[in-house]
């Protein structure tokens, strides 16, 4: 079966390589040709961004001013899925932490004084600043404009740099623009971070939050990506009480980016997260970025899980936990075989976690699974739907607790 990642959601209605030349000579130097006294008062730098205020091409822009832009406009960070948080939103900007998170090194007095006489939008490095902030509604209202703005760099010679590896830096991140702007499925790579209630209670670091890498989406690799069911069941294991939900040795099927298994450890359950072979180098990154212990990460094929029998012979489990599992007509057979096959029987405290999207083009799918856990004696003992959403919008959310029937 053919999967596309699109197919599993309903639309909601509408609502590399970089060169870089030591020729940054500080922001404190810039600020020095700054009138202050005229600013003091402005608000010019909050005003929404139009696609002409961008650096105008007839005009020659410089390399410095070309990449600065170019990097200014790469999107914010990712947090859950609602893109920045409000709280983020309604902070203070210091045009030094900007620039270091952006990786703007390539600005000097040479690419302001240009701005300054050619592009006034952004003539002061507080208005540079406020970009990445502005950009997404330039994004949205101007997607046609921008895309072509981008296209324009692209394809332009840009013959008045000189640096060949300037050129190929500038094409490049146009390029990498271009993608960020086309909708999850065609965006590259991003680090997504996780923000719930309570997880920095149980965070060793001081970040308060998770970090989550996702290569590109495509549908061959749907386990790269988090899904709002992994969201909604670490969210419930950290505001409940945990020790209801969670029992001795914890082991995740079809771990994905790990978010739910990370949780678990982080409440401190020796907890193995499984997944495909092609899934798992990923899934170990994202164990190592966020400097977990207590975590075992290993492959689990559930159509020949003798891999993982030999690395883990006899290897039971007092609770199982499974998280959006079902998108293939033959999911429901293959994951009640893994929860047969690592169930601990012996101990009558063991139990499985299902957290589930309802999918409306998966409702006899859902149905199959929930009659084998009937007919494979599983007692369901807890059934929440909730509300909830990820990258593709609005859904249902179905929590189901399962313990072996005496």
């Amino acid at each position: 079966m053919d999967f596309d990642p699109l197919s599993l959601y309903t639309p909601s209605p509408l609502q590399n390589e970089e060169v870089s030349i030591p020729i940054y000579q500080g922001l404190s130097e810039i600020k020095e040709n700054e009138n202050l006294s005229e600013t003091l008062h402005d608000d010019s730098h909050l005003e929404p961004v139009h696609i002409l205020d961008l650096p105008l091409l007839q005009l020659k822009p410089p390399y410095e001013v070309l990449v600065s832009i170019l990097k200014l406009l790469s999107p914010e960070e990712t947090f859950n899925f609602g893109g920045c948080l409000e709280h983020f939103e309604n902070t203070a900007i210091d045009p030094d932490t900007i620039f270091q998170e952006k990786g703007v090194i390539e600005l000097n007095t040479t690419g302001m004084t240009w701005l300054q006489s050619y592009c006034p939008r952004f003539d002061t490095l507080e208005k540079l600043a406020h970009l990445p902030r502005l950009s997404t509604s330039l994004k949205l209202n101007f997607t046609a404009e921008y895309n072509a703005y981008m296209t324009n760099l692209i394809s332009n010679p840009l013959s008045w740099i000189t640096n060949e590896k300037h050129i190929d830096t500038i094409q490049k991140l146009a390029c990498l623009r271009i993608s960020e702007n086309c909708g999850r499925t065609a965006q590259p790579e991003i680090i997504r971070k996780i923000v719930l209630p309570n997880l920095d209670q149980w965070m060793k670091t001081k970040t308060g939050h998770l970090k989550l890498r996702e290569p590109s989406l495509t549908n061959d690799n749907l386990g790269l990506k988090t899904w709002g069911s992994a969201l909604i069941l670490s969210q419930r294991l950290l505001v409940h009480d945990h020790t209801k939900y969670l029992y001795k040795s914890v082991l995740e099927l079809g771990s994905g980016t790990g978010l739910v298994g990370m949780v678990s450890s982080l409440l401190g359950y020796p907890t193995v997260l499984t997944d495909l072979p092609e899934i798992v180098p990923n899934l170990q990154s994202n164990v190592d970025l966020n400097k977990l212990n207590n975590v075992t990460v290993s492959e689990l094929d559930w159509t020949n899980p003798s891999s993982f029998l030999q690395t883990f012979p006899d290897a039971k489990y007092q609770t199982i936990v499974v998280s959006d599992p079902v998108y293939s007509s033959k999911h429901p057979y293959l994951v009640v075989d893994m929860i047969n096959l690592f169930f601990d029987k012996s101990d009558p405290m063991t139990r499985v976690l299902v957290q589930i999207p309802l999918r409306p083009k998966f409702e006899n799918e859902r149905q199959v699974l929930w009659d084998l856990m009937e007919a494979n004696s599983y007692l369901e003992t807890e059934h929440e739907i909730e509300e909830g959403f990820d990258d593709f919008g609005e859904m249902k959310f179905c929590f189901k607790v399962f313990k072996k029937q005496n």
